[in-house]
């Protein structure tokens, strides 16, 4: 384990990343938010940790989408959204620091992605895929605007707004990916996915207690767990069936969908 800290080291690195944050100067930073909220200070920090875990997580789906053959425009699409998981991980750092300084955390930078299980190149990246873009970024969306609409604070919800329009793009690779590997994946293959969707639903399920505040990018229970069952269905298993896999009727029940 170790402290989650980030740096940058400038020079021409700082200049090439200097046009996609650049969006992140221009938030409303002289917004007053208070600074004795110790759990919504938490939840961006566990936020930029996240999305720097997403960032690991494209950096192997662009990895996987390589050694798969896949076409070359999604192999760069994956890639790039690495970029976009970067400034999302500045932005919630810098909102834990404006609201009294991130919360200290030790984490595991070796253990940033799950592993998809053994098999072909294009099943591996299918079931990295499905658990990132088909089930991760495409719950996120929806319920990233609910956190805005109840977010209490312009700064907060300015910055939502530029994360959610990244992540919506993030979520719409999934099903581009699969339309193109169609003809190679069998009813096995497909059956695994679903199953696959619904341990990545269930790992989304709030733990009793994790949730008590609403505001400035918190979400309670009351808000939360409707937005989830919601795009438990609408958003991942209705367009999974659509491709043929199937989400385990008792998966969507544990979240409610």
């Amino acid at each position: 384990m170790s402290a989650f800290e980030l740096s940058l080291v400038g020079g021409p690195w700082g200049r090439r990343l200097a046009p996609r944050r650049a969006w992140i100067d221009e938030l409303p930073w002289d917004e007053e938010l208070p600074q004795d909220l110790v759990a919504v200070r938490l939840v961006w920090t566990r936020t930029a940790f996240n999305e720097y875990a997403s960032a690991a997580a494209f950096a192997e789906v662009a990895t996987l989408l390589l050694a798969a053959g896949a076409p070359i425009d999604l192999v760069a699409a994956a890639g790039d959204f690495v970029v976009d998981e970067i400034t999302h991980t500045e932005v919630a750092a810098r909102l834990a620091a404006h609201l009294g300084g991130a919360v200290e955390l030790d984490v595991r930078l070796d253990k940033l992605v799950r592993p998809p299980a053994s098999g072909s190149a294009i099943v591996r990246a299918a079931e990295l895929i499905v658990r990132v873009s088909c089930v991760g970024e495409a719950v996120t969306v929806p319920v990233l605007k609910i956190a805005r609409e109840v977010a209490g604070s312009e700064l907060i919800r300015a910055a939502l707004a530029k994360i959610i329009a990244d992540e919506a793009a993030h979520a719409q690779l999934g099903g581009w990916f699969l339309d193109w590997a169609d003809g190679q994946l069998d009813d096995a293959t497909r059956a695994h996915l679903g199953r696959v969707a619904g341990r990545a639903l269930r790992d989304l399920a709030p733990r009793e207690g994790s949730r008590c505040a609403v505001g400035y990018g918190q979400l309670d229970c009351v808000h939360f767990d409707p937005a989830l069952a919601s795009a438990a269905e609408r958003c991942v298993a209705r367009p999974l069936a659509a491709r043929g896999i199937v989400v385990p009727p008792e998966d969507l029940a544990a979240v409610g969908a």
